[in-house]
């Protein structure tokens, strides 16, 4: 089973119904070598006790979101902020912080409007493989 909460500090929470949030973690997991991030779905008790208080509750479920460092970040600010934290050539997708996050954050979601009819949903939430489940928080 997953590691409990208090495995890091920088979770992700995302949509584990989605398929492209689920090959979107996956893709991190390959990319994050020293291990940096932890990962939880959006509807886990975890989330609801790190977010629910911090966030409105209709919002929950609706973006990827970065919890780090007590802060939270949504939408294309989680992207931009998880990316970046890897260091290296990714830290030049802070260009990206030129255009105003209004902008940003309606490409984003446009896109997350429809995801599951461009690439569908899963019947259940996606379940890591034992390589890589202590990366994943469940509670």
């Amino acid at each position: 089973m997953g590691s409990t909460f208090k495995m890091k500090k920088n979770i992700i929470f995302y949509d584990g119904y989605c398929v492209v949030c689920s090959r979107f973690i996956k893709f991190l997991i390959k990319i994050d070598k020293d291990k940096m991030y932890s990962f939880a779905n959006i509807s886990s008790q975890v989330s609801t006790k790190i977010l629910g208080e911090r966030m409105k509750g209709q919002d929950i479920g609706k973006f990827i979101i970065l919890y780090t460092d007590h802060e939270i970040y949504k939408k294309s600010d989680a992207v931009i902020k998880i990316f970046t934290g890897f260091g290296g050539a990714f830290t030049i997708l802070n260009i990206l912080k030129i255009f105003p996050k209004v902008l940003r954050d309606f490409i984003y979601d446009s896109f997350a409007k429809y995801r599951y009819r461009l690439f569908g949903k899963y019947d259940k939430c996606d379940v890591p493989s034992k390589e890589i489940v202590d990366r994943f928080i469940y509670d």
